[in-house]
């Protein structure tokens, strides 16, 4: 196989970390309906070990794991005629909103083409390509011939060059990057959670670890960093809880919030404040007042942080990213992990670390 596809590896999928000498079957599942729960574990294929990242493991049972990821790796739409397919083209730069909304328009476009019968064409150095390679998949010895090869048969999607090799399709689909991340689909909850589980679980299995380079051939930075930096060599096994503050520009955030709340029933207002009160009342019944817990802000109320410092409770245990290891995938993968993550509703960015626990 080509040297890009390394041992597979994948984030943590639920809020609180079970102790690793519990059996994986008492682990609150995901929601998947129809897994062969008597599937013959003899025919998973030697690759197919059981998920970790950074060294965490994966709490997802690996029978459930690979049961999902063979019913979604056939691309029998890669094998049709151009003439006869429907192309959704991912093209240009401009994307609507920061990391967290891209990271979800990406999601919704393999969504929006598995829900129309379409194929997901993306053109080279298009805005996928810069987000994907600058966590993920990053390209070695510069074999871009194998990385799109890979790209395609993973996430059964065609790559380009040029517009002129799309004019060959039977219709093309182009929508904007806030069209993509406004989609939503109506078919059953399950099975969506089981394709975006897929795609989310794929991106993990070969996470960057500081070689190879971007579509940009820049070094990539490791996935892991920030949790080394924390926890060096007990990263495998320390537990510790991560609060994601995020302000959402003032009176916005309050409006978004507010609309969160009317639609799920959230406080509209307790995810933007992280009072001390709020955050103990959720780790305190965990047992989690007695580890670390790691801040990550976008630093437009500061107040909030020091608040929790000034917490007899939470204080003493608070501990902060250092500034020279922090970086957006670095961040992304100390939540994902974390035993407890606590975040806002209202942003994508907590949404997508969400989506993939």
């Amino acid at each position: 196989g080509w040297k890009f596809f390394k041992p597979p590896n994948d984030p943590r999928t639920i809020d609180q970390k079970v102790d690793t000498t519990t059996s994986l079957s008492t682990i609150r599942p995901i929601i998947t309906p129809d897994i062969d729960t008597t599937m013959d574990l003899s025919i998973i294929r030697p690759f197919m070990r059981p998920m970790e990242v950074c060294g965490r493991r994966a709490p997802i049972p690996h029978h459930m794991d690979v049961h999902i990821k063979r019913k979604y790796e056939e691309c029998p739409l890669l094998e049709q005629p151009p003439g006869h397919t429907t192309l959704l083209l991912l093209e240009g730069v401009e994307t609507f909103g920061r990391i967290g909304n891209n990271l979800i328009e990406f999601l919704h476009s393999l969504q929006f083409a598995k829900d129309h019968d379409a194929v997901v064409g993306v053109m080279m150095g298009s805005w996928p390509m810069h987000l994907i390679t600058d966590m993920w998949l990053a390209v070695h010895d510069g074999d871009i011939a194998g990385w799109r090869e890979f790209m395609e048969q993973a996430f059964c999607i065609r790559t380009f060059d040029s517009p002129e090799e799309t004019e060959y399709y039977e219709k093309v689909i182009h929508m904007e990057t806030r069209e993509l991340f406004m989609y939503t689909q109506d078919g059953p909850l399950n099975q969506y959670v089981q394709f975006q589980g897929k795609i989310i679980r794929t991106l993990y299995r070969s996470y960057n670890n500081g070689i190879g380079l971007n579509m940009r051939k820049k070094p990539v930075n490791d996935m892991c960093s920030v949790l080394e930096a924390i926890f060096g060599n007990e990263q495998h096994s320390a537990v510790y809880s991560v609060v994601h503050s995020r302000s959402l520009e003032g009176e916005p955030g309050l409006k978004l919030m507010r609309r969160i709340a009317k639609n799920v029933g959230c406080d509209p207002v307790a995810a933007l404040d992280m009072t001390p009160e709020y955050v103990k009342a959720i780790l305190a019944p965990r047992g989690m007042l007695e580890h670390p817990i790691l801040f990550i802000t976008d630093h437009q109320r500061p107040e909030i942080l020091e608040r929790l410092l000034e917490d007899p409770e939470i204080g003493p245990n608070i501990r902060l990213i250092p500034e020279e290891a922090s970086w957006v995938g670095g961040d992304i993968t100390l939540a994902v992990m974390a035993d407890v993550f606590i975040g806002n509703p209202a942003s994508t960015f907590s949404g997508f670390i969400a989506k993939s626990r």
